[in-house]
């Protein structure tokens, strides 16, 4: 976790030069996100869709596992009233099929964000690999793999997030 300011900014390096239907609808989303518009994005967002976000609700209200659009406009609200976005970064994009999961395609993309948490006026700056999950033209369900940690050390300002000193 970085303590240093930063300036926001985006970056995206695509995989290949050719897009796919795929990579429209995450691009898309990745538009509407960034502009803080639930309503644009959620509409690139199938209506019982799955958002997993590793962690624990009870210290970071926003990560868990919701499913549908009312569970994911909470997601939304909850995250960006609690945080600044100072960097996104998408360092390519790659699609593979969605497997005996489900239809559909995967689109991993690993990349960086950086963000300044509105309580405790800590940065995270971190790597991520995020997987969307994408069925006729509409994002069905989302995985981040993120520190989780240090999400929650962030976000609370607590590094030890209130456990005793280790010995």
């Amino acid at each position: 976790m970085s303590t240093t300011t930063a300036t926001a900014t985006t970056t995206a390096t695509a995989a290949s030069t050719t897009t796919t239907a795929a990579t429209a609808v995450v691009n898309a989303y990745f538009d509407a996100f960034g502009a803080r518009d639930v309503d644009r994005a959620l509409s690139h967002v199938a209506p019982d869709a799955v958002w997993t976000v590793p962690g624990d609700p009870r210290i970071v209200p926003w990560v868990g596992v919701r499913q549908g659009h009312d569970a994911l406009r909470d997601f939304f609200t909850e995250l960006f009233a609690a945080s600044e976005p100072l960097a996104f970064e998408v360092h390519g994009m790659t699609e593979v099929p969605a497997g005996p999961v489900g239809p559909g395609t995967k689109v991993v993309i690993p990349g960086r964000f950086a963000y300044r948490f509105t309580a405790s006026r800590q940065i995270l700056d971190d790597t991520f690999v995020m997987v969307f999950t994408v069925a006729d033209g509409r994002i069905t369900a989302y995985d981040i793999f993120e520190d989780s940690l240090g999400l929650a050390r962030a976000y609370t300002g607590d590094p030890a997030l209130g456990l005793p000193a280790a010995p």
